[in-house]
């Protein structure tokens, strides 16, 4: 018997070498070569066992789509055989009006029938006629599966890359009939589930030999490239990168096996995101939909591994790590948007950057490795640093705030390469923009963001401590800063600026953290301790000197005066920076709608209005004990003049007074000094009044000109801070003004009720109160 042929070397496809070769590796395995036919034919024979049962089933569903046809037409002939008979029953002559009226009865009680009949049996046949399509496209995807994965389609070396786009046409085409379906049958929902049922046993088989093919491909062509003998000097320097870029290197075939490859990833994963879209549809799935891109990802894992090798000699040094994972994906981000990017586009996947993409896919890779190599050893560190009082905390301390400024530092360079590209971010909520931080480790472990923010308030606090005790930094002012109104500045001492310095260090640190949450909670963590410390220190100056002086002495009050201002400069400052969008942003967190410092900003202005309430009291107090003798002076009042109308011992209290509020004007702020001396005015009005004009003190001509006397020199005293100082003495003013009455118009009975009194400007005093006034009048002739 003659030899069969061999067939020529050209004809010998790719795959088909390959299995020879598995088979055949020496001359030895030529004796297993019936055991290989054998397994050849077990082969074939399933493959025409399948075919076989498909042409059953396909003759099955032939022969349902035949007998609903039938059905149909059956159902059909008899809607016609009825419109007929009631066609000649209306149109024969002689017909009488019970006729008439009976076949229109007829008609009547038919119709909603028939129309039913007639949708339900187009609704049969639309089924019919879908499923069997559905069935034949999924039978082709099947056969289409089958034959890429025993290479039977396979028949040219040139068409390998190619094999994929057959299926994923027809899994394109399926999925517009399931989306039409959904649109205008949603009640077909067992065919739609049976169809995903075996479209999803189909991509289990498709995609992962779609992606063991695109890996052989990237072998072939040397990725990842080489890392060994990388240098870091050229980081940021202008010289060429050592490391070669293969994707640069492509040429002719191979670059043409590569986009079809990577065009057929990328058509998968359009493909799966419809198909979850579509399933997912009416629930809330906010970013679920959005994959990492799959070529990328075949790109970044393996020069990942690569660089893990070199990452494992770097745990103590991590400057390093973060300076070989920036070079890469420096070398490599152009080659994401001159090659593979039109490949992307070209593909329609919406959205996605490939320089986005590459860079997000190298920041997980880094974040993963610092998870579990880098920040364990710190963690552990800071523990042995927290548990041994002798051993110095500084060096744990110092180990963190190093790697914190090298990831803030990484950030700002990644997103550097993103801007410079002319990309924005696409929107740059938490989702996309923990995809290209290397903070997001932080979203997944909150408790190490705790340590950190802790570390950062204890070395913030150091340094402000030692601020906070050099006594020079409280006697020296800061200029230029404008309040509310005026051009005037807070007064404040030059500790409110360090104070605000080191908080906004705190909050600058915490603006790169990719969650508004975590932000929240760092920046509440971190400078919270610290305003509420420098108020107990604040506190504690202003008790020393209250009780050392009871705040009779000027420097004292001098010392309350700055902590007054510092708490008005910080509270302003803190409720400027709660206006700020990187604050407002945060107020929505939790369910809370006030500002971030909406607490400490109370506590200063408690803290200002207890101290300056306790001045008031002291100046008070002092004027009290100073005009005692001038009120219990009943007999003055009705004493004729000689000389100037004034009392001596007045005008003394009036000088303390003013020489006390003088001072206060140079050492308090503008808004604080304000209020201070419209408040001691306010209790002077109610002090005079009530130890002039209560009990049963008279009045004469000489006693009313005195009291005008003893009065305009406190108006006097404190029209350097008002046009109109009366005003700020309505009881005081009006009081005199009762005095002035002339007897005549007492007579008239002008002052008997509030109305008469309200016209006359008397709007403070009761009626009883101006009775008693005009009582005590006494009038000479």
């Amino acid at each position: 018997m003659e030899a069969a042929a061999l067939p020529r070397p050209p004809d010998i496809t790719p795959e088909l070498r390959r299995f020879l070769d598995a088979r055949f590796r020496s001359q030895a395995d030529l004796a297993a070569a019936a055991d290989v036919e054998t397994e050849i034919r077990g082969r074939c024979a399933e493959l025409e066992a399948s075919v076989s049962d498909l042409s059953v089933r396909l003759a099955a569903a032939a022969a349902a789509y035949s007998s609903s046809r039938n059905a149909a037409g059956t159902a059909l002939s008899n809607v016609r055989g009825c419109l007929a008979a009631l066609k000649v029953s209306t149109t024969e002559p002689g017909v009488t009006e019970e006729g008439e009226v009976g076949s229109e009865k007829m008609l009547f009680e038919q119709l909603p029938s028939l129309a039913q009949e007639v949708a339900r049996v187009e609704m049969v046949r639309d089924y019919a006629e879908t499923a069997l399509k559905l069935d034949s496209f999924v039978g082709d995807v099947e056969d289409a599966v089958s034959s890429s994965v025993t290479g039977k389609l396979k028949s040219r070396a040139e068409n390998s890359m190619k094999t994929y786009h057959i299926p994923i046409g027809y899994l394109k085409t399926i999925e517009d009939i399931l989306a039409s379906v959904i649109r205008t049958r949603p009640q077909w929902t067992r065919l739609i589930s049976a169809v995903d049922h075996r479209v999803d046993r189909s991509l289990a088989v498709l995609r992962p030999q779609a992606i063991v093919d695109h890996r052989a491909l990237l072998a072939s062509l040397g990725w990842p490239p080489s890392l060994s003998g990388t240098k870091f000097s050229s980081i940021n320097s202008g010289k060429p990168s050592e490391i070669v870029n293969p994707l640069f290197s492509m040429k002719g075939d191979l670059q043409s096996k590569y986009s079809e490859s990577f065009l057929s990833l990328c058509s998968l994963q359009e493909l799966q995101r419809r198909r979850k879209a579509r399933q997912l549809k009416g629930h809330i799935v906010n970013n679920q939909l959005r994959q990492p891109l799959w070529v990328i990802e075949e790109l970044v894992n393996p020069i990942a591994a690569a660089a893990q090798r070199h990452f494992s000699k770097w745990v103590e040094k991590p400057e390093f790590v973060f300076a070989l994972a920036y070079k890469l994906i420096r070398d490599f981000v152009d080659s994401m948007d001159e090659i593979l990017q039109p490949l992307v586009d070209k593909a329609n996947l919406v959205g996605y950057s490939c320089r986005e993409e590459w860079i997000s896919g190298m920041v997980i890779t880094l974040s993963t490795y610092l998870a579990k190599e880098i920040f364990p050893k710190n963690i552990e560190l800071q523990e042995i640093s927290s548990s041994d009082a002798s051993s110095k905390p500084s060096q744990a301390r110092i180990s963190w705030l190093n790697l914190i400024d090298l990831m803030i530092s990484f950030d700002k360079q990644t997103q550097a390469l993103i801007s410079s590209s002319g990309l924005l971010l696409l929107v740059k909520d938490d989702d996309n923009w923990q995809r290209i931080s290397i903070l997001s480790v932080f979203c997944d472990r909150p408790d190490w963001l705790e340590i950190w923010a802790e570390i950062e308030r204890q070395d913030t606090h150091d340094k402000l401590r030692l601020s906070m005790e050099n006594e020079r930094n409280w006697n020296t002012r800061i200029q230029g800063t404008v309040l509310e109104y005026g051009s005037d500045d807070y007064k404040s001492p030059a500790i409110t600026g360090v104070i605000l310095k080191g908080l906004s260090l705190l909050i600058d640190r915490a603006r790169p953290i990719p969650n508004i949450a975590l932000r929240a909670e760092f920046i509440k963590i971190s400078t919270s301790p610290i305003i509420s410390e420098f108020l107990g220190w604040m506190l504690q100056r202003c008790q020393e000197a209250e009780g050392l002086t009871a705040l009779a002495d000027d420097n004292a009050l001098l010392k309350v005066s700055q902590s007054i201002n510092v708490a008005r400069y910080l509270e302003s400052t803190l409720i400027e920076w709660c206006d700020d969008v990187f604050f407002l942003e945060m107020e929505n967190v939790d369910g809370r709608s006030e500002c971030m410092f909406h607490m400490e900003i109370n506590q200063l202005k408690d803290f200002r209005v207890q101290w300056t309430d306790k001045i008031c009291t002291v100046i008070l107090r002092d004027f009290d004990a100073r005009s005692r003798d001038y009120l219990k002076n009943k007999r003055q009042w009705q004493e004729k003049s000689e000389g100037l109308p004034l009392s001596r011992a007045f005008v003394e209290c009036l000088d303390y007074m003013q020489g006390r509020i003088a001072k206060l004007e140079n050492g308090l702020n503008d808004l604080d000094f304000v209020t201070v001396w419209r408040s001691v005015a306010s209790a002077v009005d109610h002090l005079l009044f009530s130890g002039i004009f209560t009990g049963s003190t008279k009045f004469s001509n000489g006693g009313v000109e005195r009291l005008h006397g003893d009065l305009s020199i406190l108006f006097a005293a404190f029209s350097a801070w008002c046009l109109r100082p009366e005003v700020f003495f309505p009881r005081l003013s009006e009081g005199l003004k009762l005095l002035d009455v002339d007897e005549q118009q007492l007579r008239d009975g002008m002052f008997t009720d509030d109305n008469r009194l309200r016209e006359y400007g008397i709007r403070h005093l009761t009626v009883a109160e101006v009775e008693k006034i005009i009582k005590n009048r006494i009038y000479e002739s």
